[in-house]
Protein backbone atom coordinates (compact mmCIF):
# COMPACT_ATOMS: atom_id res chain seq x y z
CA UNK A 1 0.00 0.00 0.00
CA UNK A 2 1.24 3.41 -0.53
CA UNK A 3 2.18 5.70 1.90
CA UNK A 4 -0.65 6.84 3.31
CA UNK A 5 -1.93 10.68 4.16
CA UNK A 6 -3.99 10.16 6.70
CA UNK A 7 -4.11 7.36 9.79
CA UNK A 8 -6.66 7.21 11.36
CA UNK A 9 -6.20 5.83 15.13
CA UNK A 10 -8.73 4.23 17.23
CA UNK A 11 -8.44 3.51 20.33
CA UNK A 12 -10.21 -0.02 21.74
CA UNK A 13 -11.24 -1.11 25.27
CA UNK A 14 -14.28 -3.24 25.66
CA UNK A 15 -16.26 -1.78 23.05
CA UNK A 16 -17.02 -4.92 20.89
CA UNK A 17 -20.60 -3.77 20.43
CA UNK A 18 -19.98 -1.04 18.68
CA UNK A 19 -16.92 -1.67 16.55
CA UNK A 20 -18.84 -2.93 13.77
CA UNK A 21 -20.52 0.64 13.36
CA UNK A 22 -17.61 2.10 13.60
CA UNK A 23 -15.14 0.48 11.36
CA UNK A 24 -17.91 0.11 9.03
CA UNK A 25 -17.87 4.06 8.94
CA UNK A 26 -14.58 4.20 8.70
CA UNK A 27 -13.53 1.20 6.20
CA UNK A 28 -16.09 3.24 4.07
CA UNK A 29 -14.52 6.51 3.45
CA UNK A 30 -14.47 7.60 -0.17
CA UNK A 31 -10.79 9.44 0.62
CA UNK A 32 -8.13 7.71 -1.07
CA UNK A 33 -4.56 6.99 1.01
CA UNK A 34 -5.45 6.54 4.56
CA UNK A 35 -4.96 3.72 6.97
CA UNK A 36 -6.37 2.52 10.38
CA UNK A 37 -4.83 1.87 13.51
CA UNK A 38 -6.62 -0.28 16.42
CA UNK A 39 -4.96 0.21 19.12
CA UNK A 40 -6.50 -2.66 22.04
CA UNK A 41 -6.04 -1.17 25.16
CA UNK A 42 -5.98 -4.23 27.35
CA UNK A 43 -9.23 -5.26 26.61
CA UNK A 44 -10.76 -7.92 28.85
CA UNK A 45 -14.26 -8.80 27.35
CA UNK A 46 -12.86 -12.02 25.33
CA UNK A 47 -14.13 -10.42 22.10
CA UNK A 48 -12.90 -6.96 21.32
CA UNK A 49 -9.03 -7.53 21.11
CA UNK A 50 -10.03 -10.76 18.84
CA UNK A 51 -12.52 -8.60 16.84
CA UNK A 52 -9.74 -6.11 16.12
CA UNK A 53 -7.45 -9.22 14.66
CA UNK A 54 -10.30 -10.37 12.60
CA UNK A 55 -10.59 -6.88 10.59
CA UNK A 56 -7.01 -6.72 9.85
CA UNK A 57 -7.02 -10.36 8.26
CA UNK A 58 -9.92 -8.44 6.20
CA UNK A 59 -8.44 -5.42 5.16
CA UNK A 60 -5.03 -4.45 4.36
CA UNK A 61 -5.44 -0.72 5.40
CA UNK A 62 -5.71 -1.69 9.28
CA UNK A 63 -3.00 -2.30 11.65
CA UNK A 64 -3.37 -3.67 15.03
CA UNK A 65 -1.03 -2.95 18.20
CA UNK A 66 -2.30 -4.75 21.14
CA UNK A 67 -1.14 -3.31 25.02
CA UNK A 68 -1.44 -3.39 28.15
CA UNK A 69 -4.45 -1.37 29.46
CA UNK A 70 -2.80 2.21 30.14
CA UNK A 71 -6.35 4.24 29.77
CA UNK A 72 -7.15 6.18 26.69
CA UNK A 73 -4.74 8.46 26.65
CA UNK A 74 -1.65 6.27 26.79
CA UNK A 75 -3.66 4.19 23.67
CA UNK A 76 -4.25 6.69 21.39
CA UNK A 77 -0.40 8.49 21.94
CA UNK A 78 0.60 4.60 20.93
CA UNK A 79 -1.06 4.81 18.06
CA UNK A 80 0.56 8.29 16.76
CA UNK A 81 3.93 6.14 17.76
CA UNK A 82 3.14 3.75 15.05
CA UNK A 83 1.60 6.23 13.24
CA UNK A 84 3.10 6.41 8.66
CA UNK A 85 0.69 9.58 7.93
CA UNK A 86 1.54 13.50 8.21
CA UNK A 87 -2.27 14.08 9.07
CA UNK A 88 -3.73 12.42 12.47
CA UNK A 89 -7.56 11.56 13.01
CA UNK A 90 -8.77 10.35 15.78
CA UNK A 91 -12.00 7.99 16.69
CA UNK A 92 -13.13 6.32 19.43
CA UNK A 93 -14.16 2.90 18.85
CA UNK A 94 -17.97 3.51 20.12
CA UNK A 95 -18.10 6.28 18.05
CA UNK A 96 -19.00 6.24 13.81
CA UNK A 97 -18.17 9.16 11.17
CA UNK A 98 -20.18 9.71 7.75
CA UNK A 99 -18.32 7.78 4.68
CA UNK A 100 -17.06 11.27 3.51
CA UNK A 101 -15.61 12.63 6.64
CA UNK A 102 -11.79 12.39 5.52
CA UNK A 103 -12.33 13.39 2.22
CA UNK A 104 -13.91 17.22 3.35
CA UNK A 105 -11.21 17.56 5.76
CA UNK A 106 -8.64 16.81 3.82
CA UNK A 107 -9.57 19.37 1.56
CA UNK A 108 -8.63 22.18 2.98
CA UNK A 109 -5.44 21.14 4.01
CA UNK A 110 -2.52 23.74 3.29
CA UNK A 111 0.71 21.99 2.32
CA UNK A 112 2.82 24.80 3.49
CA UNK A 113 0.84 24.19 6.60
CA UNK A 114 1.55 20.05 6.79
CA UNK A 115 3.84 20.10 10.35
CA UNK A 116 0.84 22.24 12.20
CA UNK A 117 -1.97 22.91 11.33
CA UNK A 118 -5.49 21.68 12.90
CA UNK A 119 -8.78 20.71 10.54
CA UNK A 120 -11.57 21.12 12.66
CA UNK A 121 -14.68 19.92 11.73
CA UNK A 122 -18.51 19.76 13.54
CA UNK A 123 -20.39 17.01 15.92
CA UNK A 124 -23.75 15.30 16.59
CA UNK A 125 -24.26 13.74 19.81
CA UNK A 126 -26.21 10.37 19.62
CA UNK A 127 -27.82 10.07 22.75
CA UNK A 128 -31.22 7.83 23.14
CA UNK A 129 -33.87 9.78 23.13
CA UNK A 130 -31.86 12.73 21.80
CA UNK A 131 -29.90 13.78 18.50
CA UNK A 132 -27.95 17.41 19.19
CA UNK A 133 -25.61 18.84 16.37
CA UNK A 134 -22.77 20.69 17.96
CA UNK A 135 -20.87 23.36 15.96
CA UNK A 136 -17.85 24.76 16.76
CA UNK A 137 -18.66 28.29 18.30
CA UNK A 138 -15.76 30.34 16.57
CA UNK A 139 -16.69 31.25 13.08
CA UNK A 140 -15.66 29.14 9.60
CA UNK A 141 -12.85 29.54 7.54
CA UNK A 142 -8.86 29.81 8.25
CA UNK A 143 -7.47 31.48 11.18
CA UNK A 144 -3.47 32.20 11.39
CA UNK A 145 -1.54 35.17 12.97
CA UNK A 146 -3.32 37.75 14.75
CA UNK A 147 -6.58 35.63 14.27
CA UNK A 148 -4.92 32.60 16.09
CA UNK A 149 -3.37 34.59 19.26
CA UNK A 150 -6.64 36.48 19.44
CA UNK A 151 -8.22 32.71 19.64
CA UNK A 152 -5.74 31.73 22.23
CA UNK A 153 -6.60 33.98 24.60
CA UNK A 154 -10.14 32.61 24.49
CA UNK A 155 -9.53 28.72 24.39
CA UNK A 156 -10.89 28.03 27.96
CA UNK A 157 -12.88 29.72 30.93
CA UNK A 158 -16.29 30.54 28.57
CA UNK A 159 -19.59 28.91 28.85
CA UNK A 160 -18.91 28.32 25.16
CA UNK A 161 -15.45 27.50 24.08
CA UNK A 162 -14.51 28.72 20.69
CA UNK A 163 -13.20 25.16 19.76
CA UNK A 164 -14.75 21.58 20.43
CA UNK A 165 -11.43 20.94 22.20
CA UNK A 166 -11.57 17.16 21.57
CA UNK A 167 -8.78 15.47 19.83
CA UNK A 168 -11.97 13.70 17.59
CA UNK A 169 -13.64 14.96 14.41
CA UNK A 170 -10.37 16.84 13.20
CA UNK A 171 -7.76 16.13 11.49
CA UNK A 172 -4.17 16.83 13.12
CA UNK A 173 -0.28 17.33 11.88
CA UNK A 174 1.31 14.70 13.34
CA UNK A 175 4.32 16.56 14.09
CA UNK A 176 1.94 19.04 15.91
CA UNK A 177 1.24 16.23 18.19
CA UNK A 178 4.25 14.79 18.69
CA UNK A 179 5.60 17.70 19.56
CA UNK A 180 3.02 18.61 22.69
CA UNK A 181 2.31 15.06 23.83
CA UNK A 182 5.43 15.88 26.34
CA UNK A 183 2.68 17.68 28.24
CA UNK A 184 -0.08 14.66 28.03
CA UNK A 185 -0.51 13.97 31.99
CA UNK A 186 -1.33 10.24 32.18
CA UNK A 187 -3.07 10.86 35.86
CA UNK A 188 -5.84 12.91 34.19
CA UNK A 189 -9.18 11.07 33.88
CA UNK A 190 -11.24 13.76 32.67
CA UNK A 191 -9.98 16.34 30.07
CA UNK A 192 -7.76 14.11 28.37
CA UNK A 193 -8.04 15.41 25.36
CA UNK A 194 -8.18 19.41 26.64
CA UNK A 195 -4.79 18.14 27.84
CA UNK A 196 -3.45 17.10 24.30
CA UNK A 197 -5.28 19.85 22.21
CA UNK A 198 -4.06 23.18 24.45
CA UNK A 199 -0.91 22.61 23.61
CA UNK A 200 -1.34 21.89 20.00
CA UNK A 201 -3.76 24.76 19.56
CA UNK A 202 -1.33 27.28 21.21
CA UNK A 203 1.37 26.01 18.67
CA UNK A 204 -0.44 25.38 15.56
CA UNK A 205 -0.14 27.84 12.64
CA UNK A 206 -3.26 27.21 11.20
CA UNK A 207 -6.71 26.36 11.72
CA UNK A 208 -8.96 25.43 9.71
CA UNK A 209 -12.95 25.57 10.67
CA UNK A 210 -15.18 24.16 8.49
CA UNK A 211 -18.91 25.28 7.87
CA UNK A 212 -21.40 22.69 8.69
CA UNK A 213 -19.74 19.49 8.35
CA UNK A 214 -21.00 17.88 11.35
CA UNK A 215 -19.61 14.21 10.09
CA UNK A 216 -18.63 12.86 13.75
CA UNK A 217 -21.30 11.18 15.70
CA UNK A 218 -20.72 11.08 19.39
CA UNK A 219 -22.40 8.08 20.96
CA UNK A 220 -23.26 9.39 24.67
CA UNK A 221 -23.16 6.20 27.05
CA UNK A 222 -24.05 6.73 30.64
CA UNK A 223 -20.84 5.39 31.84
CA UNK A 224 -18.94 7.66 29.98
CA UNK A 225 -15.63 9.31 32.58
CA UNK A 226 -17.35 12.83 31.50
CA UNK A 227 -21.06 12.26 32.94
CA UNK A 228 -20.32 9.81 35.73
CA UNK A 229 -19.43 11.20 39.18
CA UNK A 230 -17.32 10.17 41.73
CA UNK A 231 -15.63 12.65 44.87
CA UNK A 232 -12.07 12.22 43.15
CA UNK A 233 -13.66 14.19 40.24
CA UNK A 234 -12.83 17.58 42.00
CA UNK A 235 -9.37 16.44 42.45
CA UNK A 236 -8.74 15.28 39.15
CA UNK A 237 -10.55 18.83 38.48
CA UNK A 238 -7.57 20.25 40.46
CA UNK A 239 -4.76 18.59 38.42
CA UNK A 240 -6.60 19.68 35.45
CA UNK A 241 -5.93 23.45 36.33
CA UNK A 242 -2.49 22.70 37.47
CA UNK A 243 -1.04 20.98 34.29
CA UNK A 244 -3.13 23.26 32.02
CA UNK A 245 -1.67 26.88 33.48
CA UNK A 246 1.48 25.02 33.28
CA UNK A 247 0.75 24.60 29.63
CA UNK A 248 -0.40 28.24 28.84
CA UNK A 249 2.75 29.55 31.20
CA UNK A 250 5.11 27.77 28.96
CA UNK A 251 3.74 28.59 26.01
CA UNK A 252 3.40 32.18 27.30
CA UNK A 253 -0.31 32.58 26.87
CA UNK A 254 -0.93 35.88 29.11
CA UNK A 255 -4.72 34.85 30.05
CA UNK A 256 -3.99 31.93 30.89
CA UNK A 257 -4.20 32.11 34.96
CA UNK A 258 -7.57 34.12 34.15
CA UNK A 259 -8.93 31.19 31.74
CA UNK A 260 -7.90 28.48 34.21
CA UNK A 261 -9.83 30.34 36.68
CA UNK A 262 -12.67 30.58 35.03
CA UNK A 263 -12.69 26.93 33.73
CA UNK A 264 -12.50 25.57 37.17
CA UNK A 265 -15.62 27.22 37.87
CA UNK A 266 -17.68 26.03 34.82
CA UNK A 267 -16.08 22.79 35.06
CA UNK A 268 -17.59 22.50 39.04
CA UNK A 269 -20.67 23.40 36.99
CA UNK A 270 -20.27 20.06 35.02
CA UNK A 271 -19.40 18.59 38.23
CA UNK A 272 -22.13 19.61 40.19
CA UNK A 273 -24.62 18.20 37.95
CA UNK A 274 -23.16 14.99 37.81
CA UNK A 275 -23.29 14.63 41.64
CA UNK A 276 -26.71 15.31 41.37
CA UNK A 277 -27.65 12.30 38.81
CA UNK A 278 -26.02 10.23 41.76
CA UNK A 279 -28.08 7.68 43.56
CA UNK A 280 -26.28 8.37 46.55
CA UNK A 281 -29.16 8.17 49.52
CA UNK A 282 -27.91 11.51 50.80
CA UNK A 283 -26.53 13.49 47.77
CA UNK A 284 -27.50 16.28 49.15
CA UNK A 285 -25.48 16.07 51.85
CA UNK A 286 -22.13 14.47 50.36
CA UNK A 287 -22.50 17.61 47.68
CA UNK A 288 -22.68 19.73 50.08
CA UNK A 289 -19.07 18.59 51.71
CA UNK A 290 -17.39 18.30 48.24
CA UNK A 291 -18.49 21.99 47.15
CA UNK A 292 -18.17 23.72 50.73
CA UNK A 293 -14.36 23.01 50.55
CA UNK A 294 -12.51 25.94 51.67
CA UNK A 295 -10.30 26.08 48.68
CA UNK A 296 -13.57 25.39 46.47
CA UNK A 297 -15.63 28.14 48.22
CA UNK A 298 -12.64 30.86 47.72
CA UNK A 299 -12.57 29.74 44.23
CA UNK A 300 -16.03 30.12 43.30
CA UNK A 301 -16.88 33.50 44.70
CA UNK A 302 -13.57 35.77 44.28
CA UNK A 303 -13.56 34.44 40.07
CA UNK A 304 -16.33 35.97 37.72
CA UNK A 305 -17.68 33.49 35.07
CA UNK A 306 -20.61 34.81 32.25
CA UNK A 307 -23.17 32.66 32.39
CA UNK A 308 -26.39 32.60 30.28
CA UNK A 309 -27.92 28.83 30.08
CA UNK A 310 -30.73 28.64 32.11
CA UNK A 311 -29.73 25.44 33.17
CA UNK A 312 -26.40 26.54 34.43
CA UNK A 313 -28.14 29.62 35.74
CA UNK A 314 -29.45 26.72 38.04
CA UNK A 315 -26.32 25.05 38.74
CA UNK A 316 -24.46 28.14 39.36
CA UNK A 317 -26.73 29.52 41.94
CA UNK A 318 -26.61 26.06 43.02
CA UNK A 319 -22.62 26.16 43.96
CA UNK A 320 -22.57 29.66 45.21
CA UNK A 321 -25.51 28.73 47.95
CA UNK A 322 -25.72 25.02 48.08
CA UNK A 323 -28.60 24.87 49.97
CA UNK A 324 -30.69 21.47 50.75
CA UNK A 325 -33.55 22.82 49.13
CA UNK A 326 -31.80 24.50 46.08
CA UNK A 327 -29.56 21.30 45.53
CA UNK A 328 -32.96 19.13 45.67
CA UNK A 329 -35.22 21.23 43.55
CA UNK A 330 -32.05 20.91 40.62
CA UNK A 331 -32.09 17.36 41.53
CA UNK A 332 -35.37 16.63 40.51
CA UNK A 333 -35.02 18.73 37.72
CA UNK A 334 -31.93 16.85 36.10
CA UNK A 335 -33.98 13.64 37.22
CA UNK A 336 -36.81 14.51 35.17
CA UNK A 337 -34.85 16.04 32.11
CA UNK A 338 -32.60 12.69 32.23
CA UNK A 339 -35.72 10.61 32.26
CA UNK A 340 -37.31 12.39 29.75
CA UNK A 341 -34.16 11.98 27.50
CA UNK A 342 -33.01 8.21 28.14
Amino acid sequence: MPEPKISVIIPVYNTAKYMDECLKSVLSQTFKGYEVLLVDDGSTDGVSGALCDEYAQKDDRIKVLHKENGGLMSAWIAGVDIAAAPYLCFVDSDDWIDTDMLEKLYAHTDSSFADAEIIAGNYIVEKAGERRKETQAAKPGEYTGDALITLRNSLLGNEVRPVTLSRCMKLISKELIQANIKYCNTDIVMGEDVNIMIPCLCDCKRLFILEDAHFYHYRLVGSSMAHAFSPQLIDNLKLNDSTFKAIFKDKNIESGELQLNREFVLMLLVALKNALRSDSSDTVGMIRDIFLQEDIRKKVMSTDVDITSKANKLLYACLKRPSRFMLGVAKLIINYYDKKTN
